[in-house]
């Protein structure tokens, strides 16, 4: 089941939340580690809960640590806070039948959580099982999807897109402008934008993960204001 505007009631919302790896970053944005960290967030339109997979071990040896959970460790599904950074994310609007979908998969994971192998079954690998068991199909495919590092250049890629649809928007209304002709509304726009996956740049990501640190509660995401941004190419 792919998303699309007719599918949807603007209330259910499946985020993934990136927290981008070290190298993808510019320096000084304080990652919460090399390898990054992907999670998933479900919202009604009243609250959003956020879920993500990781291992057991926590060896006081990083060595150790990273041999055990190569090997294989105990996976588990932990309920992410406001203390769980992220620095970019996609947003999906979705219908209330594909959020349930995704709650079901999130439990079936709690339950069964199976092992963690960094290389096999990781927080990407599992976000990506939920994502797919909505039935949401633009994701990254293959090896893309096994790590944060592809997951943040799939966002990269949509939000180039979509910024250059709101530049050729505007370049268009210049033009009908510069001959008398009626410019489109930038409700046009909107709608399109809006009936896409919502890529969320690293400015806005920031900004959203601080303010839910602030609180200490975590909120859903202000999809209005990150598309009326994009449309006026911020």
């Amino acid at each position: 089941m792919a998303m699309n505007a007719e599918n949807t009631d603007n209330r259910y919302r499946i985020t993934l939340y990136i927290d981008t790896p070290s190298p993808m970053l510019k320096p000084g944005l304080a990652p919460f580690s090399v390898s990054g960290h992907a999670f998933v967030g479900l919202s009604d339109g009243k609250a959003e809960e956020r879920w993500g997979y990781t291992h057991s071990d926590f060896s006081d040896s990083k060595l150790k640590m990273l041999v055990n959970v190569i090997r294989g460790s105990q996976g588990q599904m932990n309920k992410e806070d406001a203390n769980s950074p992220y620095h970019e994310a996609i947003v999906w609007n979705v219908s209330e039948a594909q959020y349930k979908a995704a709650q079901a998969e999130i439990k079936k994971q709690r339950e069964n959580p199976g092992t963690y192998k960094l290389f096999e079954r990781n927080c990407s690998t599992v976000a990506t099982s939920v994502l797919q068991a909505a039935g949401i199909q633009d994701i990254p495919s293959g090896k893309l999807s096994m790590s944060p590092y592809g997951w943040a250049l799939k966002k990269r890629v949509m939000l180039a897109k979509r910024r250059m649809e709101a530049a050729v928007f505007k370049v268009k209304n210049t033009i009908k402008a510069a001959f008398g002709k009626k410019k489109v509304p930038n409700t046009k726009l909107l709608a399109s934008l809006r009936a896409k996956p919502v890529p969320v740049s690293i400015r806005q990501g920031i900004k959203s993960a601080q303010a839910d640190y602030r609180a200490q509660e975590t909120q859903p995401l202000n999809v209005k204001r990150i598309l009326m941004n994009m449309a006026a190419g911020r």
